[in-house]
Order: C-alpha cells, then sequence, then structure tokens
C-alpha cells in the first residue's frame, strides 16, 4: 500500500489542513528536532500528528521509529494532587518547546530536571490553554497498561484520559491500529506522585516534559515523561488555515494556576 501523503497532507478527516515534511534523516535531541522543522519552514509535529501520520504510513519513512513532538506537559501539585497539564500550541512565541527547547536541554542534560514557576509566562499559559481544551488529568501510577480492543468503537485505551489529553481525536483510531497490529494492550507512561516529589514539584512551581511516541516494536507505549536530551525522529508540520486540536477529557480544574 502506497505511503498516503501528499503535498496537501494524509487523507485523514481532521487533516486536511496539515502537511508533513519527510522524516529527519537521524535521531535528534528535542532542541535539534525543533530547528529541523524551523529550517523546513515548519514547526514539530504535535502527538496527534505524529500518531495519524503513523497510522497512514505503516511503518514508511521512519514512522515507527521513536518520535519527538511538540507536546508540552507541565507537571504540578495542588492541594496535595499531583496533575499533568498538556499543551501542543501551534504559535512558536507560546509553546514553550518550540520556544525554549535549548533551555530545556541544558536543564535536563545538567540537572535532570528543568522544574519553572507557576508564575513562569510559558508555565501559566500551558496551564491556562490546557484547562479551557480539557487537558489536565490527575496523574497517580505508571504505566497505564490500556486494553486496546474495542466494543462499540470504544477501548480503554482510548478513552482513557490521558490519552485523549494527548491525542484526542485520533486515540481510538490509533487503538484500533495496534489491535490490528496484534497488541492488545497499550502502555502510557507519565511522572508519578513519587517521582515528582524526588524532583522538587511544590505548590509553586512544574516540572517539564515533553511527549515522545514509542518506537518500532514498542509503538504501543506513549511516553508523556520524556526529557529533552532524549533523542527520536522530527517531522514538521504545516498548518494552513487554524486547525482545530480535538480533546476529550472536558473536565476544567480551574484551580491549577494557583499557589
Amino acid at each position: 500500500m502506497a505511503l498516503k501523503i501528499y503535498s496537501c497532507g494524509i487523507e485523514r478527516t481532521g487533516f486536511e489542513n496539515v502537511t508533513f515534511t519527510d522524516s529527519s534523516p537521524e535521531f535528534l535531541t528535542w532542541n535539534d528536532a525543533v530547528k529541523f522543522a524551523d529550517e523546513r519552514n515548519a514547526i514539530l509535529q504535535s502527538a496527534r500528528e505524529g500518531l495519524a501520520l503513523r497510522i497512514e504510513a505503516n511503518g514508511q519513512d521512519h514512522a515507527s521509529d521513536y518520535q519527538l513532538t511538540r507536546t508540552a506537559v507541565a507537571y504540578v501539585k495542588v492541594d496535595g494532587k499531583w496533575y499533568a497539564a498538556f499543551d501542543d500550541s501551534t504559535n512558536k512565541e507560546q509553546n514553550i518547546i518550540l520556544a525554549r527547547s535549548q533551555e530545556g536541554y541544558n536543564a535536563h542534560k545538567s540537572n535532570n530536571k528543568w522544574l519553572l514557576p507557576k508564575t513562569d509566562a510559558h508555565v501559566a499559559g500551558i496551564l491556562d490553554r490546557a484547562e479551557k481544551a480539557g487537558r489536565i488529568v490527575e496523574v497517580k501510577e505508571s504505566p497505564l497498561e490500556l486494553a486496546t480492543k474495542q466494543t462499540g468503537e470504544k477501548s480503554p485505551f482510548g478513552q482513557n484520559e490521558v490519552m485523549q489529553a494527548i491525542a484526542g481525536d485520533v486515540a481510538e483510531p490509533y487503538a484500533h491500529f495496534l489491535n490490528n497490529k496484534g497488541y492488545k494492550n497499550g502502555f502510557v507512561y507519565t511522572l508519578t506522585p513519587e517521582s515528582l516529589e524526588q524532583l522538587g514539584v511544590t505548590n509553586d512551581n512544574a516540572e517539564m516534559r515533553a511527549v515522545g511516541l514509542g518506537v518500532s516494536d514498542y509503538i504501543y507505549g506513549l511516553v508523556a515523561g520524556n526529557q529533552f536530551d532524549y533523542n527520536g525522529r522530527a517531522r514538521g508540520v504545516v498548518h494552513v488555515g487554524a486547525q482545530k486540536n480535538s480533546s476529550g477529557n472536558k473536565e476544567v480544574i480551574e484551580f491549577l494556576s494557583k499557589p
């Protein structure tokens, strides 16, 4: 089957206005992945876009290699609970990965953490956009092992609130894709309360991470806790007109930006 990538994008509903670049020929760290896309007058793919491309590509053009994305995760603590806020704004000034990936790379390479105050403009923006889009979830245990088999076009993997926050309307198609490949379960990795405690996350700050998409024989795993010095394939996207970002978790947690 030929790879369904044309100059106008991929043949998938919801991506009519998205054009994908070729994959990077080598594995890159997050800061270099952002540069790769920028050099092609594009921005780094989101997790949702990367999964959609992977489904259509079916292993071609390195689509099943580990994928780096512009989907950022801000881990915060509020009232004794731990939350992950997801954001993949297409705005180069608003998106912390597009704007500050080099800073994140330096922090993670040197200290294994990138703690920023909640008052940081990018962190505050992530929390605000994630709240409005319903992309904030409480984190507890990790990994989450979730069945990909669908009943009535719904599966535990595709309906999981973390998967919905990451991939929105592509979560169920990806569950179907994995199940057809023989993967009965998918795995979602986040940081845990224990790891966040060890990193020094308090009520006043956030640990910044990025979402990566599992590799080859581990395409059933999504990692929402990547450090910026990790590496994988990069792919750029160009949006023609406004592109709606669908999200499944509609709960609004208004207090996440509070001290």
